[in-house]
């Protein structure tokens, strides 16, 4: 069983999401909620949320145990101050592009300079909140609390929770889910910026040096095919239309998946991801392969342990043609999905 998937099979609508984003700078966040604003600075998490995070999704801030307000995400963009590429790190301690009302962003301090935060996301208030109490440990909201812990004390810039979870938090029942079209413009918009890279032949291997940026193109990519693979894959499971979630990265019993798919809000699929070649040309596991699926294979689910989980593991390889995106296989002596991503595949159409 092999399917491969092509750029134009990338036609299923991908849906809102609903990510929770992280700010240990209280004047910051005032800044954020006065000018209806996020902004990611010029790190790598900074740019894995920047990239994670799509127009029509819906957003919440988090600072000091407590949840700010639900947005929608209208506008995702770059001040042309920051397309050049040295201009998101220099020596003034806010940053130099302005907000809506002519306030500034402290820097991020650090010994190469202070950062800034070229990447940002135009806001529309949809509710206010009035939380005095932190929502971590509250019943219903163990999606929340697992994943927030680990995420703040690593400096995470965000993660994601599941569209039910904005009912749960603000009462809103008759949500809008917005559906887009699948596109890679916000990943040529970012890594553009990088002189060293040849814009004619502008391809999957320049937009993911770092792991991190593969899941994200992974988990749009899956998404946006899912019902081309989703009978062989998930053979014994009754999709409802539009009722899956793909999820960044999640805490599960044993560690962290990278990607998490999701039916009906529960857990179906496990997927870890190692930027590199998973596979020897005889098929057998390559060192981080084989990391990759000892990884995934100890993953369980951390509401319930005796749930069956279908394990994946994914990588990138030159497939020696530019035609096929993504192929997805079985290595069944393991029972293990295994997801290819072809690295000389060019996106300057997308």
């Amino acid at each position: 069983m092999e399917i491969t998937i092509r750029i134009d099979e990338l036609n299923n609508k991908l849906k809102s999401k609903f990510f929770i984003v992280i700010l240990s700078n209280e004047e910051n966040l005032k800044k954020c909620i006065e000018n209806n604003i996020a902004g990611f600075p010029e790190t790598d998490n900074g740019i894995w949320a920047y990239l994670d995070i799509n127009e029509g999704d819906y957003v919440s801030f988090y600072y000091n145990g407590r949840i700010f307000n639900l947005y929608k995400v209208e506008k995702k963009l770059i001040p042309e101050y920051y397309k050049k590429s040295n201009n998101s790190i220099g020596n003034e301690r806010y940053d130099p592009v302005p907000l809506n009302n002519g306030d500034k962003w402290r820097a991020i301090s650090t010994k190469k300079g202070n950062i800034y935060f070229p990447y940002r996301l135009s806001l529309k208030l949809l509710e206010k909140t009035d939380f005095l109490t932190s929502l971590v440990f509250k019943s219903g909201f163990e999606r929340f609390g697992i994943n927030l812990i680990p995420r703040v004390s690593l400096k995470k810039s965000h993660f994601q929770l599941s569209l039910s979870d904005i009912n749960k938090i603000f009462g809103i029942k008759n949500l809008g889910v917005n559906l887009s079209s699948f596109t890679l413009k916000d990943f040529v918009e970012v890594f553009s910026k990088n002189k060293d890279i040849n814009k004619e032949k502008f391809s999957v291997e320049n937009i993911v040096d770092k792991e991190i940026f593969l899941q994200t193109l992974i988990k749009r990519i899956l998404e946006a095919s899912i019902y081309k693979y989703k009978e062989v894959i998930f053979d014994k499971i009754s999709f409802d239309k539009d009722s899956f979630e793909f999820f960044s990265e999640q805490t599960v019993y044993g560690g962290e998946a990278d990607i998490v798919i999701a039916n009906n809000s529960e857990n179906i699929a496990f997927v870890e991801v190692k930027n590199g070649i998973i596979l020897k040309k005889d098929g057998e596991f390559t060192r981080i392969g084989s990391e990759a699926y000892n990884q995934v294979k100890s993953y369980q689910d951390i509401i319930n342990l005796n749930k069956k989980i279908r394990k994946i593991i994914a990588g990138k390889k030159d497939f020696g043609s530019r035609d096929v995106l993504l192929k997805i296989f079985e290595k069944k002596p393991e029972n293990i999905i295994v997801i290819e991503v072809n690295s000389r595949f060019e996106i300057l159409s997308l």
